[in-house]
């Protein structure tokens, strides 16, 4: 194959990664954009707000984190770390095309009261990127957010890890999925092959986060009894399903292909 063909394809793979190129959309496709957009908009702020308001209450008269001067090569790592969660953000809110009713399951799903925020992958990516971000300031700004970040890393790394997981077992070759990816190929966009990229990083940002950022002492020190964790994860998942639910009975729609299964 030609030197100047694959090079101009991996050039148009990564810009691609960049900026979501535009399309063509009706009127009722662009009003569900906007909505979208501010629905995207209003939750990273609340996320991010009740983020730090949480680590906060965590530990507020609680231990503190080993307070000796991370090394050079740990600092470099978390500033790194936080970019590549920062740009999975981006690639979240701002390059994943938003819905077209060519696929309508999703373009009817994100419609919802939730927008976007129905999927896991969606709160997932934000709530990593909000962790990576305040991980690397809280050190230098309060103790007791930074201690809080302790406490959060194993259920955000859970989080990320079952997200990777769950994408490339249950959701990359699903028949529903395929179909969507069928629908972006043909406006020219590689549709899988950025889905696949954004879903990707989390795993890697937990492992991260919990055997190389965090300092092993203080972790096993702050973090949560495995019975708390346990507890919290199966409360999450819980309120996940009873949203799910909430949507489906809304807008007729499920977020995954896989649930259609609930109807026969």
């Amino acid at each position: 194959m030609d030197k100047d063909v694959v090079s101009s394809a991996g050039r148009s793979l990564i810009s691609q990664l960049i900026r979501c190129p535009p399309g063509t959309f009706d009127a009722e496709e662009l009003a569900q954009h906007r909505y979208t957009q501010r629905a995207d908009c209003y939750g990273l702020l609340l996320i991010a707000a009740g983020y730090v308001a949480l680590l906060g209450v965590l530990c507020a008269d609680g231990e503190k984190p080993h307070s000796s001067s991370a090394g050079l090569t740990v600092a470099f790592l978390q500033i790194v770390s936080t970019a590549i969660a920062v740009c999975n953000l981006h690639i979240e809110l701002n390059v994943i095309p938003r819905a077209t009713k060519e696929h309508a399951n999703s373009f009817f799903v994100s419609y919802g009261p939730f927008g976007r925020w129905i999927y896991m992958t969606h709160q997932t990516i934000a709530l990593m990127a909000v962790h990576a971000v305040v991980s690397l300031m809280a050190p230098f700004v309060n103790e007791n957010v930074a201690s809080g970040t302790y406490v959060t890393a194993p259920i955000i790394g859970a989080m990320g890890t079952f997200v990777t997981v769950q994408y490339f077992n249950l959701v990359y070759s699903h028949p529903d999925h395929i179909c969507e990816c069928r629908v972006w190929a043909d406006r020219g966009y590689n549709f899988r092959f950025v889905d696949a990229a954004r879903h990707a990083p989390p795993l890697f940002l937990a492992l991260m986060d919990m055997c190389v950022l965090k300092h092993r002492g203080s972790l096993l020190l702050l973090m949560p009894s495995a019975p708390s964790m346990f507890c919290f994860l199966m409360g999450y998942v819980l309120l996940a399903l009873l949203v799910i639910q909430l949507n489906y009975a809304i807008t007729g729609r499920w977020p995954y292909g896989m649930m259609k299964d609930f109807e026969r």
